[in-house]
């Protein structure tokens, strides 16, 4: 194996979070075409292993195997962050929308967000992103990296489609 494709294996070993091509590139000084080449051919290489390197948040990380979970849930206590219903809904609100501000939220879910937001904050899975040029200057919110983390998911544009105010008028 090549000293650079050495380099990119540990380099994402060591990382707790996903690692994008260009920090790589530019951290360990190898240009961005080899490391995207790299990259596809571990990606391949892991992709019948029990550790795989999937794409997410905008960068790659290992995870193991999918179909290895059951059998390995016993070695890991695993904390998965708690979302009832209505954050659920808050979330995908903002998720679909965003950015958006709390009173477009309580417009389209058809109650208070407050507690929602507040909550959604202190986990990490949205952020203020800004502030809407309207009056009193409300606060923007859209969703984090641990957002796309969480669901999976590499950037936001791969959200199923769904209409969400045509979802919450059909809840009533």
């Amino acid at each position: 194996m090549e000293k650079d494709k050495k380099l990119i294996e540990a380099a994402l070993f060591l990382s707790q979070d996903a690692v994008s091509e260009e920090y790589l590139s530019a951290k360990l000084n190898i240009p961005i075409e080899k490391v995207k080449k790299i990259l596809s051919q571990l990606e391949e290489e892991y992709s019948e292993r029990g550790i795989v390197l999937k794409k997410i948040a905008g960068g790659y990380r290992f995870f193991t195997a999918p179909d290895l979970s059951q059998d390995l849930k016993h070695f890991v206590e695993d904390r998965p962050i708690k979302l009832s219903r209505h954050l659920l809904e808050v979330l995908a609100i903002v998720a679909y929308n965003q950015p958006i501000t709390k009173k477009e939220i309580a417009r389209i879910r058809g109650q208070n967000p407050d507690g929602a937001i507040k909550s959604l904050l202190d986990k990490g899975l949205i952020r203020v992103v800004g502030r809407a040029k309207l009056p009193g200057r409300p606060k923007l919110y859209g969703t984090t990296e641990a957002f796309l983390y969480h669901f999976g998911l590499n950037s936001i544009q791969d959200l199923p489609p769904i209409d969400i105010d045509e979802a919450f008028n059909e809840q009533g």
